[in-house]
């Protein structure tokens, strides 16, 4: 039995060293450049989350969920994890703190597999934020350094991490300086000031009052809502290689509009070209069109991504769908989208997290409560072949 790790692979290594009979049990080497391994009885696993789910199921099955509620949970917050860009990593730190309001941990009452493998992700992105950026996200803050002493010390130090000094008290505000010269200045210039009033005072009369001007009403903040994304079928009529990049494809889809929709793709490492073509799909429309190698897409496929990172494939509408048919979240019925994304707004970026294959392999959004809505054409939900799980994007 034996587990090879990326030297990269944080998580793992603070799981192993948290789980101390897993490594008198296993041989561990540490590998660069590849996807972590692991095979234990007779099973083979590959990637962070996959090795760790069979590594808690053998030595400590509590830490992947006590019901299956629990482990649905420990699922979703493990692929939420998996993401690695800053701007992932700031999207993911603030939905830890808006679901940690009431709450102490990510599952239920007591530390899981959740909280190890998100810590060791978000571990780099704390030491990285400001006093006042940490007492901003209390709730984060506050998770961490529950989490960060949870673990013993020495666990800690193999995993390469340390502790972070957390201060959830607000910082001082800075004082401003002012020298005897400034202040004898300010007085001097104040007292011009007076001299000036007076002088005017007498002529205030004779003038007529100016308007005051009306102060503006306050813009309402736009909250984002899944509904703000235009999501249509689509059907691909044509792919074909990206001449430019061997990992995109390049495809003509329908969406119900005068002409196809070019967009590019990055499936070729994932789905042969023979199964790209006269399917359907579900577009995300109003994204702001981008060249990517000098080919510029006009909207992105929708795909589910497995826990593991191995398989990737499309989400796919229910049958009789038709291309530019309508895709809604349950309960967002009869909302209309944006034209076009704003990409300050960062809509997309907001909701995405939260969308994910759930076990039944139906695509959806969790909701901040944790609720699934399921992704509809007409009443009818949304699927992947075989990914469960699994995140969207």
């Amino acid at each position: 039995m034996s587990v090879s790790i990326a030297n990269n692979d944080t998580a793992l290594k603070l799981l192993l060293a948290f789980i101390p009979k897993v490594e008198s049990d296993l041989s561990v080497d540490f590998v660069a450049d590849q996807l972590s391994q692991l095979q234990l009885d007779g099973q083979k696993a590959e990637g962070t989350n996959s090795i760790a789910y069979l590594i808690t199921e053998k030595y400590s099955s509590d830490l992947s969920g006590k019901t299956d509620t629990e482990k649905a949970e420990v699922s979703q917050w493990m692929s939420m994890s998996a993401r690695h860009g800053p701007s992932e990593r700031q999207v993911f730190s603030q939905t830890i703190n808006e679901h940690l309001a009431g709450k102490t941990f990510l599952v239920s009452n007591y530390l899981s597999l959740a909280d190890l493998v998100a810590f060791a992700n978000v571990h780099a992105f704390m030491e990285s934020l400001s006093s006042q950026k940490r007492f901003n996200w209390s709730n984060f803050s506050r998770w961490f350094d529950l989490i960060q002493h949870a673990v013993p010390a020495d666990a800690l130090a193999k995993a390469g991490l340390k502790l972070v000094e957390i201060d959830l008290n607000a910082p001082a505000p800075l004082k401003k300086q002012q020298s005897a010269a400034s202040a004898m200045k300010e007085k001097d210039g104040a007292a011009d000031e007076k001299t000036k009033k007076d002088k005017k005072d007498g002529q205030a009369k004779k003038e007529k009052p100016k308007k005051q001007q009306q102060p503006q009403p306050a813009k309402e903040e736009l909250k984002p809502v899944p509904s703000l994304i235009d999501l249509r079928v689509g059907h691909i009529i044509k792919a074909e290689k990206h001449p430019d990049a061997d990992a995109l494809y390049v495809e003509d889809i329908e969406v119900g509009e005068a002409e196809p929709r070019k967009v590019v793709s990055g499936l070729v490492r994932f789905i042969p070209i023979e199964n790209m073509s006269n399917r359907d799909v579900v577009l995300v429309c109003n994204l702001k069109p981008a060249a990517m190698r000098g080919v510029k897409s006009y909207a992105m496929v929708l795909c589910a991504t497995s826990p593991d990172g191995n398989t990737v494939e499309f989400v796919e509408p229910p049958k009789g769908s038709k291309p530019g048919d309508r895709v809604y979240f349950e309960g967002f019925e009869g909302q209309e989208p944006m034209e076009l994304l704003k990409p300050k707004l960062k809509i997309f970026e907001t909701i995405q997290p939260g969308l994910f294959t759930n076990d039944s392999r139906e695509a959806g959004w969790y909701d901040a409560d944790k609720q699934f809505h399921k992704l509809l054409v007409g009443g009818n939900v949304c699927t992947t072949a075989t990914v469960a799980s699994g995140t969207l994007k």
